[in-house]
């Protein structure tokens, strides 16, 4: 019984439903199912109408009257339920109230049809928005009623007082217009209850899923946090130790006036790339003249710079504990010790080494010997002399067992001499995209050779800013420059 139940409502659903499109609200898909029930409630009461008029009393009238009823209702309900729901509406109402009257009116009150002018007016509030709409169609509605109950009720224009028994089937009829409306609303206050509940199921699901949400990016953020501030401090104690390791580096380099002591002047550019230097400059004077040296480790920053401090160490240790000074002896001791310091030979995975440049001011004399750094010359005539060193550099796995020559160049009081690093000549433009380049630096020291040495260092270090601009520095910069 229960599933029989169920059967029928689905069905009576299905059926107060036809017409609705899935766009459709929860207005309009009430104003459809309001709508389809007046359709249903025209045709089942005109048959009624035409049973009992038509066949058992036989008014003709009646009968033609319900039969034109029952066709205009099927054909309004399938215009309908294709879309034109708007005229339908309208037609439907107008249409219905005028039929009434029109029984109302012939007949009187005595089949209680006046009833349905009320159920008409009721129904415009529910199939229409507009209220001045809805005010008419009422208005229309009450006031036939009152006519047929105050003129026409007592006094119709055709009574017929063995009708009088049909109004008992039409009260019972209204009643279920009425049940009907009712199932009608219930039904839709049921969905809407499903919908309502369903949203909120999905509404506390979102909340749920927000709080576990919310709940992550908070553990997210606080980890975050954290591991900020282990990277801030762990930041902190690498700049911390690489200020100490620049503080010494710098107190491991000899002051400016012991690289140019005994000689006219000279002057040093010193611009690292990080904290840590991989250039490193030494000075020292000998028995045998003034010992300057400009070198280039490999890299730059911590590398170069643990490079640097070792590679000035041992030359200390050479010069000052063995006694060497000429420059080729001072490269290959230090070659040697610094291939046996880093344990590097032919097949070692360290395929560079360093770049160095080393000088002996006598009198009269500049001995020379390099690996892969020159030494400019520009004498007093104007005379320029780019002077290259050995093509490999120091203690490179490459190189083991090469020999290192030593220039001897005869000087006139006057003469200016000039070491420096790659680091200068291959720093880029922000302005032409280019290298500074050797030819073109070389040409710079040229044109500035009327000026004496302690001028020309702020016009060099202008001429490199200006070069540079606002292009990052690519490697560490050094040069020394000195007069005879």
């Amino acid at each position: 019984m229960k599933n029989v139940i169920n059967y029928a409502e689905e069905k009576i659903k299905y059926c107060l439903r036809i017409g609705g499109r899935d766009t459709d609200g929860f207005l309009e898909r009430r104003k459809i199912q309001v709508s389809n029930f007046i359709f249903y409630f025209i045709i089942i009461l005109n048959l009624f109408n035409a049973f009992i008029f038509g066949f058992y009393y036989y008014q003709s009238f009646l009968l033609w009257d319900a039969i034109i009823s029952i066709i205009l209702g099927v054909g309004l309900w399938a215009a309908h339920s294709k879309g034109n729901r708007i005229f339908i509406r309208h037609f439907l109402i107008i249409a219905s109230i005028c039929s009434l009257l029109n029984l109302c009116i012939r007949y009187g009150d005595s089949l209680g049809l006046h009833y349905y002018l009320l159920f008409v007016s009721i129904i415009s509030f529910l199939i229409f928005d507009s209220w001045w709409i809805i005010a008419m169609y009422s208005l229309f509605g009450v006031l036939g009623y009152m006519s047929v109950e105050v003129w026409f009720g007592p006094h119709p224009l055709s009574p017929d007082y063995n009708l009088n028994f049909t109004q008992y089937p039409n009260m019972l009829i209204s009643f279920c217009m009425i049940l009907f409306i009712i199932y009608i609303f219930k039904t839709e206050a049921t969905d809407y209850q499903y919908i309502v509940e369903a949203q909120n199921k999905d509404l506390s699901n979102l909340t749920i899923k927000m709080m576990f949400q919310k709940d992550e990016a908070l553990m997210a953020s606080n980890q975050l946090k954290r591991k900020s501030k282990i990277l801030e401090q762990q930041n902190q104690s690498i700049v911390e130790s690489l200020q100490l390791a620049s503080l010494l580096q710098k107190e491991s380099l000899p002051l400016e006036n012991t690289l140019f002591q005994n000689l006219k002047s000279g002057f040093l550019v010193y611009r690292p790339m990080q904290m840590v230097s991989g250039d490193f400059y030494w000075g020292k004077s000998t028995f045998h003249g003034q010992i300057i040296v400009v070198a280039d480790c490999i890299g730059h920053g911590v590398p170069g710079g643990m490079m640097a401090i070792l590679s000035s160490n041992l030359i200390s240790q050479i010069v000052e504990d063995h006694g060497k000074t000429f420059p080729s002896d001072i490269l290959a001791e230090l070659s040697s010790r610094l291939r046996r310091r880093i344990k590097q030979d032919a097949k070692s995975e360290i395929g560079d080494g360093m770049d160095i440049a080393i000088v002996l001011v006598s009198d009269n004399k500049v001995s020379f010997s390099s690996a892969s750094r020159p030494l400019l010359r520009i004498s007093t005539n104007g005379q320029v002399q780019l002077i290259p060193g050995t093509r490999f550099q120091l203690a490179s796995g490459n190189h083991i067992g090469s020999e290192f020559e030593t220039i001897e160049i005869k000087t006139s009081p006057g003469d200016r001499f000039f070491l420096f690093t790659d680091g200068i000549t291959d720093q880029f433009s922000e302005k032409t995209g280019k290298r500074l380049g050797t030819k073109r630096f070389v040409e710079e020291l040229t044109q500035l050779q009327n000026l004496p040495l302690s001028r020309q260092k702020p016009e060099i270090e202008a001429f490199l800013s200006n070069w540079q601009d606002n292009e990052r520095q690519t490697d560490d910069m050094l040069l020394i420059g000195f007069e005879v």
